[in-house]
């Protein structure tokens, strides 16, 4: 008698996002969180009303996005995501809220008379293309980096998808051009602007990918320091940006300062911070940054901004407890591994090493 034939049955399909779709929606959600929300340029109120939080990730989440898939596609390192980072600064400040051209833009105080040049405020661009590097688009990828470093090399957006992604920041840009500042900056420096974005992006696709790569195996700083270093970094360059406001001293100095200290940082951290078995040494990195915004959020209450010390505190814990589960410790509040990897201690101990 023939045995009766049993259809095979498809495995269920797993529940939830895939592991790509967490890491994108973390690193799109990362950039604004970090660079409005924890600095306090956007206080929880304002951040988390609707239209602001749509056009901040927007902006953000798609720009760090876009120099992510870039720099997998063209097969780039961090050299090329800071360049392009840089031209996202340009892009955010200069095209879309032209805070580079407005000397009565909020956030400017002495910036918009001092250095200001063609109509430009050459300080407050060159310190806030140097923060946009490092805090809105960096970062978050740092980050994205030490939690899903078997996708470093891989796409998290199909063509299409990507394309979408460009659509929606294109729009973002607009929107912010048109609507939210109606301040008219002269054409040519405009213009000059654009031709900036594009610049950086194509010589952000033509550097090297062996340039500022870490040169030493192993790292020669331990985390601490490398977490004192960036910590300075972003602070020293907060003071120079604005130290020299009310003297007589060229607003060529702060900026010449400020592209030579970046660049001294830049790379003391290439040649410490080693090129592999430094998962640790990544977290000191981020934790110094993070550092940085706690604390410049923090005083963010005291001038108004209501919720910002919880934010503040929020962000600390999230920097020791990323720290923690980076040196092989338990983390205290944040089980950011568990919601990535599930419960396997083993998958957990493949990633730390």
């Amino acid at each position: 008698m023939q045995e009766p034939r049993v259809s095979p049955v498809a495995p269920p399909k797993p529940k939830g996002l895939s592991e790509k779709g967490k890491a994108l929606w973390i690193l799109a959600l990362l950039s604004p969180v970090l660079a409005e929300l924890c600095s306090g340029s956007s206080p929880p109120l304002e951040f988390f009303f609707p239209i602001n939080f749509a056009l901040l990730l927007g902006l953000y989440g798609a720009g760090v996005l876009v120099v992510r898939e870039l720099s997998v596609v063209w097969g780039k390192g961090w050299a090329s995501i800071l360049v392009m980072g840089a031209a996202y600064g340009i892009l955010e400040e200069g095209v879309a809220v032209k805070s580079f051209f407005d000397p009565e833009w909020m956030d400017l105080g002495g910036l918009g008379v001092y250095g200001r040049f063609l109509g430009t405020n050459w300080v407050w661009a060159v310190w806030l293309t140097i923060y946009h590097a490092a805090i809105s688009i960096s970062l978050p990828i740092l980050i994205i980096h030490m939690l899903y470093p078997h996708l470093r090399n891989e796409r998290f957006l199909t063509s299409g998808r990507f394309k979408w992604v460009m659509v929606i920041l294109t729009l973002d840009v607009l929107v912010c051009t048109t609507l939210l500042n109606d301040y008219v900056p002269l054409i040519p420096m405009y213009l000059l602007a654009i031709a900036a974005v594009f610049g950086l992006f194509l010589y952000a696709k033509h550097l090297p990918s062996s340039f500022l790569r870490p040169t030493k195996p192993h790292p020669v700083w331990r985390p601490r320091r490398l977490a004192i270093m960036s910590f300075l970094f972003i602070f020293i360059d907060f003071l120079l940006a604005g130290i020299f406001v009310e003297s007589s001293i060229p607003a060529l100095v702060p900026i010449v300062l400020l592209f030579a200290f970046s660049g001294f940082v830049l790379v003391s951290v290439v040649e410490h911070i080693g090129a592999s078995n430094n998962l640790p040494q990544l977290a000191g990195l981020a934790g110094g940054l993070i550092g940085f915004l706690v604390i410049f959020g923090s005083l963010q209450e005291l001038s108004g901004s209501l919720g910002m010390s919880v934010v503040a505190l929020v962000t600390a814990l999230f920097a020791v407890d990323l720290f923690r589960w980076a040196s092989g410790r338990r983390v205290l509040v944040f089980h950011v591994a568990r919601y990535i990897y599930g419960d396997s201690r083993r998958r957990l101990e493949s990633i730390r090493s």
